[in-house]
């Protein structure tokens, strides 16, 4: 289970997994793009360059799995641990100086993901060790109505460009453990010593 920079580790490596695998002919001389990751901040100024754009809109929790919790690994064996899981909903924006620029880099990277469409430890381990062996992190499309993304838009200065919506399934962030109660108070005992 990740802490609570499960949802940053996330990001960073999808960001990191696409600009390990951006072809030469996209990232070198004369296109020079690049993927990055997106605030709120980056897109309320007019987007420039060419990138591809991961911009998280929305968190929720995944309605499957918010009554889980799973047992301790290793000798605490005692109590289950709880988690908060949830889905990271992000577009992928693609900004070019030209429109086959931007094509292709939104067409590159949706290929991308489609070919590998999840990701594991190795490429989130660095960024928050806490992560377990088993985890995956799914990413698949997300569906999304034009006036819903076109209102994510609205409230920016940024122009739109090419924009597609996806989901990352599921980030399990560890929550505190229950208190637990002992077993009631049978005997006291006072120290005493020789006087």
């Amino acid at each position: 289970m990740a802490s609570y920079r499960g949802v940053t580790g996330a990001l960073l490596a999808l960001e990191s997994f696409l600009t390990s695998r951006l072809p030469a002919e996209l990232s070198s001389e004369p296109t020079n793009a690049q993927a990055k990751l997106l605030g709120s901040a980056d897109i309320a100024n007019i987007l420039t360059g060419n990138l591809l754009g991961i911009y998280l809109h929305r968190i929720t929790i995944d309605p499957h799995g918010r009554q889980r919790s799973f047992a301790q690994r290793g000798s605490d064996q005692s109590a289950p641990q709880a988690e908060l899981p949830v889905n990271l909903h992000f577009l992928l924006i693609a900004n070019a100086a030209s429109a086959t620029i931007e094509a292709d880099l939104l067409s590159w990277a949706m290929v991308e993901l489609a070919n590998q469409c999840q990701l594991d430890i190795s490429h989130i381990q660095d960024i928050d060790d806490e992560w377990g062996q088993a985890e995956v992190l799914n990413i698949a499309p997300d569906e999304m109505t034009t006036e819903d993304l076109m209102r994510i838009w609205d409230v920016f200065k940024s122009p739109y460009t090419s924009t597609v919506p996806y989901v990352a399934r599921t980030v399990r962030l560890r929550l505190q453990r229950p208190r637990t109660e002992g077993p009631p108070v049978s005997t006291r005992i006072f120290p005493g010593g020789t006087i």
